[in-house]
């Protein structure tokens, strides 16, 4: 057996503590970040596969103190952007630049086999206003959705139809599903998913290698399953409860369960009272996925 830890919505490189649901401890990030690579040291991950939002502005400023933070874990990362990374018309560039050394390739979506398990990575863009999509967010502010653009679908149905021996999970910062009615609160954000991820979901269908997928974005905990996929949102590293997933993978399955920091004070720091429910039930914290 060995494992890997999944950590989404780091938002690194910035000063800014902000409110979502809880409060963004985006200035504390760098001791989160320590805190996390002594706890990590005992576990030993094979890698990491965050899931979008690493740097807190786009800016390649702040990518590149997102970078230097991440690497300061000392560990193997897969980066994965998210539409904090994603905002601005050159951000891509930067992204490919900044983490070229973490990458397997000179696309910010791509796939890589580790050991037993093969991880497929996508990266969907803004669906502007006009329907129009666009790698970045909309110039003139108004609300933009996001969608898996066509010639990522094209590329996963190649790379899934030659990889179907392998037990695969995919990864990327917007969820397929939305959150689950039983996480949904009144007033508390609720940042949605890719809106064709109908589609997705009927792509995969025709790949039962296809096991998992995991994301981020919703700054919450949750697992659900839908299509005969496990979906794996996870919450931010930035806000309460300030958490991440160890991800155990054996011959035949694969175990998930969630922790937090050996510091709780940086939890305890960003929670709002009344809003615990963000690191999710029970049934949210921990599964086994057979291959």
């Amino acid at each position: 057996m060995w494992r890997f830890i999944h950590v989404s919505d780091p938002h690194l490189g910035s000063q800014s503590d902000e409110q979502l649901n809880n409060v963004m401890i985006c200035s504390l990030m760098p001791e989160v970040i320590g805190c996390l690579r002594r706890d990590l040291e005992a576990l030993e991950p094979d890698f990491l596969l965050v899931t979008g939002d690493l740097a807190h502005e786009s800016t390649r400023d702040a990518m590149f103190a997102a970078r230097d933070l991440m690497d300061s874990l000392d560990l193997p990362y897969y980066p994965t952007g998210g539409e904090y990374d994603f905002a601005s018309p050159e951000a891509r560039e930067w992204f490919l630049e900044v983490f070229s050394s973490r990458l397997p390739g000179a696309e910010t979506y791509y796939s890589f086999t580790h050991k037993n398990l093969h991880v497929c990575v996508l990266d969907p863009w803004w669906r502007w206003p006009d329907g129009a999509l666009c790698p970045f967010r909309c110039t003139t502010g108004e609300e933009c959705g996001w969608v898996v653009p066509p010639h990522q679908f094209d590329w996963l149905k190649a790379d899934l139809d030659a990889h179907r021996a392998s037990p695969t999970v995919l990864a990327m910062h917007h969820p397929v599903t939305p959150t689950p009615e039983r996480l949904q609160r009144n007033g508390c954000r609720q940042p949605g998913h890719v809106e064709n991820g109908d589609l997705l979901l009927e792509t995969l269908a025709a790949f039962p290698q296809v096991k998992a997928v995991f994301s981020g974005h919703v700054h919450m905990n949750y697992i659900v399953q839908h299509e005969g996929l496990i979906h794996v949102a996870s919450s931010a590293m930035a806000e309460y409860p300030v958490e991440y997933r160890e991800v155990v993978v054996a011959d035949d399955h694969l175990e998930i369960r969630t922790l937090g920091l050996s510091e709780a004070l940086f939890a305890t720091q960003s929670l709002i009272e009344g809003n615990e429910w963000v690191a999710g039930e029970e049934q949210d914290r921990a599964i086994r996925i057979d291959f």
